[in-house]
């Protein structure tokens, strides 16, 4: 038979029964499936389902006995499956669909295979779409190879996804509207004026705000996977002026001293932004930390291609802060939805930057937050073609 993707043709009823038998004789299979919190199945070579559990019952309210020898898609409720000349798989549509691509490529070369899938549905199930994340698992079970398929649906993930780039791409548009008319204001003010001083005030203040909401913007793509990195030259010396004077106008930072300890005065290559993210994060915890009068110390140090920035306060984490310290939400401010800062130090400074955090904590030296990037690109600090950045 023709088809317009996946093989076409089913097993005959004398095939398919004694497929079933060897599925049934062996019950830690079905155990397995029935343990699995999501909807899960297992499909012989010509995609028709010998078993499913409890999970993908009780979703679609049937018996067993309903699904075997049916295809997934004729199950989930596809819209397109009829098309085909033999059903799900074989449709035009099919060559889209990542649930048949991932039951292919698992049984061709015996591996775990996952993909997304966008389900069209039919009125069966009120229409719409289904957003699928499809692991096919090729197993042998009695001597025969089947295929364990776990189907996760992501579509309120999806939603979420949509909805908070639409809501950081408008709000960061409104924000940035304030910050340019702030700045425009603060310019025509006259010099040393109260109100240009209190201009000067709501520029920064607008400044702060987009920060803010760029920095949950990158770290909502970060959790995501979607972050994507621009690489740049930047100055260690003046990335930590920049954020020594950012902070010591932030409210943080009042009547605290923060110390800029001898930097090495070099270039790395790597995203500005993120590094400015993980070590603002690093010294507004330090201040936090910091008794008024008290002073933050930023260090920054390099050897053997490695770089190595520091944020220093004299107090010291309790030992029950330190266990935790990295966790998502976890914060000893005692509200919830805070402690995020931490955790995308870790975040963004490993599995983007592709550094190590870590920290040191006791009563005699103090806390020390430290971010160590290693293979960056390091070159002089008085280099400034960035061609020459990435030859040295």
């Amino acid at each position: 038979m023709e088809t317009l993707f996946a093989p076409a043709g089913r097993d005959d009823a004398c095939t398919l029964e004694r497929r079933l038998s060897q599925v049934r004789q062996a019950p830690l299979l079905q155990t397995m499936l029935d343990a699995i919190a999501i909807p899960a199945i297992v499909l012989n070579e010509c995609r028709q389902i010998l078993a499913a559990n409890r999970s993908l019952l009780k979703l679609l309210g049937v018996d067993s006995s309903v699904l075997i020898g049916k295809r997934p898609g004729e199950v989930m409720g596809c819209a397109y499956w009829p098309e085909g000349p033999d059903g799900c798989g074989t449709t035009r549509h099919c060559l889209t669909c990542g649930a048949v691509s991932a039951i292919m490529e698992s049984r061709a070369q015996q591996v775990q295979v996952t993909r997304e899938c966008r389900m069209t549905l039919d009125h069966t199930l009120d229409g719409g779409a289904l957003d699928l994340r499809v692991t096919a698992s090729a197993v042998t079970v009695e001597g025969e190879l089947v295929t364990v398929c776990i189907l996760e649906d992501i579509s309120r993930e999806k939603r979420l996804n949509v909805l908070s780039r639409v809501f950081f791409h408008d709000v960061l548009n409104t924000a940035g509207g304030i910050q340019g008319y702030a700045h425009l204001l603060e310019e025509t003010a006259p010099q040393g004026s109260e109100t240009g001083v209190e201009l000067q005030q709501l520029g920064r203040l607008a400044d702060q705000l987009v920060a803010e909401i760029e920095s949950q913007r990158d770290l909502t793509l970060a959790e995501s996977g979607d972050l994507v990195l621009n690489l740049e030259a930047v100055s260690t010396t003046e990335l930590l002026s920049e954020l020594r004077a950012l902070y010591l106008g932030h409210d943080v930072g009042q009547r605290r001293r923060i110390v800029l300890d001898n930097p090495w005065d070099g270039r790395i290559v790597t995203d500005v932004r993120l590094l400015s993210r993980v070590l603002g994060n690093m010294l507004k915890n330090a201040l936090e930390a910091t008794k008024t009068g008290g002073t933050v110390t930023l260090r920054c140090t390099h050897d053997a291609g490695y770089a190595e920035f520091s944020v220093h306060n004299p107090s010291c984490m309790p030992e029950e802060v330190q266990l935790q310290v990295f966790q998502r939400s976890f914060s000893t401010k005692g509200a919830a939805g805070r402690g995020i800062g931490t955790y995308s130090m870790k975040l963004l400074g490993e599995q983007y930057l592709g550094g190590q955090v870590a920290f040191r904590s006791s009563t005699s030296d103090g806390t020390t937050f430290v971010l160590r990037l290693p293979r960056v690109l390091l070159m002089p600090a008085r280099t400034t073609s960035r061609a020459a950045s990435l030859q040295s």
